[in-house]
């Protein structure tokens, strides 16, 4: 079932950036009259929230009872790009995505969300709670489509540009993880002033275990040798808490009222490996933001990849660039990270170590 936006403005309001015949894919719903109301209560909120945010660029929006399906199914009219997933792991299931398109050529967004977490927008009097989650979720997606669309004015064809060489593709990565979350919690944080209890939640639970689970995969390394996965999990365990601190301050900053809050008073660690590098990181952030018109090259934001690289290698797994364009994977031996304890061999490797 389609649903098309029209009118632009209401009363005295400021205009809407919607476009104009914008189309609302309803899919999965019991019936026309459901899918109709729900369409019609997703382009009101997208309409309202883009007299506030920048949806000039949006392309279209989906929702559907089945989201993995619609984010398989989604036409991104670019070739060779794999399908879009949901994030899906043991302390976050994601619920809306902002996908980036083509669309005549030109770089859009498109939206999809699953429709249990949006669905009160088709009631005629939905649960103010239900209401409030709803909104908080569809502003921090309209956030990403302003967000897309600056960095697309100011560096047209990056946000879809294949980096050559394995470390340079994995900075790129790194630090689009965290600007992105950052700024698009910044500019969203009005639409959704009570989720900063849930960022802190979050960013919490990944903080946790974060060095014990980056000790643990260095010492299965020990015997499986294979460098890729010990990145990846090392990798994994580490940089998580850092996107979580970009969603919680990009998200406190948004809400601050002069001075911005300070770092360490609001991590829940005293770990002083997260405290430093987290502290670097959203320090990067706020100067990115400060200046995020004026940025000379788009590669400006790796310095947040550099930060990520540095707090990955203190918690034991160090990455430089080959020669050949891949990348080479250092696991120094450590005394708590050694597979049982140490044993004559490695000790032997160690000393070796030592003295090269």
């Amino acid at each position: 079932m389609m649903t098309e936006s029209n009118d632009q403005t209401t009363g005295d309001a400021p205009p809407s950036s919607l476009p104009e015949n914008l189309a609302v894919s309803v899919e999965g719903f019991p019936n026309e009259e459901a899918a109709l109301a729900m369409g019609r209560g997703m382009l009101t909120a997208v309409r309202i929230l883009g007299r506030y945010i920048d949806v000039g660029t949006l392309a279209g929006i989906t929702v559907a009872v089945h989201y993995d399906a619609a984010l398989r199914d989604l036409d991104r009219g670019i070739e060779g790009l794999p399908p879009e997933e949901r994030t899906n792991d043991e302390e976050l299931v994601g619920v809306g995505k902002a996908v980036l398109v083509k669309r005549g050529g030109e770089v859009k967004t498109y939206l999809v969300f699953e429709a249990g977490p949006v669905c009160c927008l088709a009631q005629e009097k939905p649960d103010e709670s239900d209401l409030g989650l709803a909104i908080a979720l569809i502003a921090h997606e309209c956030a990403h489509v302003e967000e897309h669309a600056l960095r697309e004015r100011q560096f047209p064809g990056t946000l879809l540009n294949k980096i050559e060489g394995a470390v340079p593709a994995l900075l790129q990565q790194f630090s689009e993880s965290f600007w992105c979350e950052y700024a698009t919690c910044r500019a969203a944080a009005p639409f959704g002033s009570d989720q900063g209890g849930r960022y802190r939640e979050t960013l919490s639970g990944r903080l946790e275990r974060a060095r014990e689970k980056a000790r643990d995969a260095i010492k299965a390394y020990r015997s499986h040798h294979d460098q890729r996965r010990v990145f990846q999990e090392v990798g994994h365990a580490v940089l998580e808490p850092l996107r979580m601190a970009s969603y919680l301050f990009g998200h406190l900053d948004g809400l601050a009222e002069g001075e911005l809050p300070d770092v360490a008073a609001e991590l829940p660690t005293d770990d002083e490996v997260f405290v430093r590098g987290i502290t670097r990181l959203v320090t990067q952030l706020r100067g990115l933001w400060d200046r995020r018109d004026r940025w000379e090259i788009h590669e400006d934001m790796w310095i947040l990849g550099e930060t990520a690289f540095d707090v990955v290698r203190e918690c034991g797994v160090g990455v430089r660039p080959r020669e050949d364009g891949g990348a080479h994977i250092d696991v120094p031996y450590t005394h708590d990270t050694l597979a049982g304890g140490p044993n004559l061999a490695e000790l032997f490797a160690m000393a070796l170590r030592g003295r090269s």
